[in-house]
């Protein structure tokens, strides 16, 4: 008696069902498993933004009083240079404005950059994590080709201080 082998036995219909499983197990964990870790990792950054906006929100609301002094706008611009650094971020130009209004001072700093879209996610998450007051005013961003890694972003980030030193 000849044995058979496993693929005779299976039959065309079983060995096609054995090619579609194995198809299926690659492109699940090729595919889908990295997206859902990427969709859990954006959702834990949208909680993350979701309360550091309820804290910024706080801190609007809170008196001038409860605002940094303005001498502390130096420390500031060297910590957002150290981020920069962190990331990878090369920042060729930036121009700076102060406005006064109502006790406070608003310094806005503008920015264009060259940068993967993910290390340009990072930096600004940390830079409005400097401080409660910090806002992310406007963010233009824009791609040469489709297959550019990088994006040209303009970024303002503007942050309120008290005007009393």
């Amino acid at each position: 008696m000849m044995k058979l082998g496993a693929l005779d036995r299976l039959g065309l219909p079983g060995v096609v069902g054995a090619g579609l499983l194995l198809f299926c197990v690659a492109f699940y964990f090729g595919t889908i498993a990295p997206a859902q870790e990427e969709l859990a990792n954006l959702a834990a950054e949208k909680a993350q933004l979701a309360a550091a906006q309820a804290g910024a929100h706080h801190a609007r609301a809170a008196p001038v009083q409860a605002l940094p002094s303005f001498a502390q706008a130096p420390e500031l611009l060297k910590q957002l240079n150290a981020l920069a650094e962190k990331h990878g971020v090369v920042v060729t130009r930036s121009s700076y404005q102060v406005k006064s209004t109502d006790g406070t001072r608003r310094f806005e700093i503008d920015m264009p950059l060259k940068i993967a879209y993910p290390l340009l996610r990072a930096y600004l998450r940390d830079a409005l994590a400097l401080s409660p007051t910090a806002s992310l005013d406007d963010l233009n961003l824009q791609r040469a080709q489709a297959t550019d890694p990088a994006v040209d972003a303009d970024v303002r980030l503007s942050f309120s201080f008290a005007a009393v030193p």
